[in-house]
């Protein structure tokens, strides 16, 4: 073996001196590279994980408000249905007071017209009465010249104004 070592030229106090080096390298690189750097691995692994943790929560956060906000929307369309449903009622109920009132003062207007109607029919026959007696009058006046006008004409302006009223009913 010594003349293996001897061949290949392998000095021992080179190869303790590159042994005791590369310890130290190792050692420093160890202590001030390698542990910092899996310290900022370890803790970027934990970040990641929480970061992970959050996103799982934040996404059934999300679904839970999803889900409520789908009961809202359901209950504002039911709201809303409930809102157009008693507007229609009103409106409904509106109209048919309207109608009844329209109604009523349409029969009140009818009654007012028949009544005028009514009283305008009674002062043409008073017209007509006080007009036909005078006509009458006239008309048997010349007929009947030979009475007495006054008897004759009341006489015969009563029975015929009585008998153009019978006549008529």
């Amino acid at each position: 073996m010594s003349e293996l070592i001897h061949n290949f030229g392998i000095d021992w106090r080179l190869l303790i001196a590159q042994v005791v080096n590369f310890g130290v390298v190792t050692f420093v690189l160890y202590r001030f590279a390698y542990k910092p750097i899996l310290h900022i691995l370890k803790v970027r692994k934990e970040e990641i994980e929480k970061g992970l943790l959050y996103t799982e929560e934040a996404g059934r956060h999300l679904s839970r408000i999803e889900t409520e906000k789908e009961k809202i929307l359901i209950l504002a369309r039911e709201e809303g249905v409930k809102i157009v449903r008693n507007a229609e009622f009103e409106a409904k109920k509106k109209k048919e007071e309207i109608a009844k009132e329209a109604e009523t003062k349409a029969e009140k207007i009818v009654s007012d017209g028949r009544k005028a109607v009514l009283a305008e029919k009674a002062n043409m026959e008073k017209m007509v009465q006080s007009g036909a007696e005078e006509l009458v009058s006239r008309a048997l006046a010349k007929v009947l010249r030979k009475m007495e006008p006054e008897l004759r004409d009341k006489a015969l302006v009563s029975e015929a104004i009585k008998e153009i009223f019978s006549l008529k009913m």
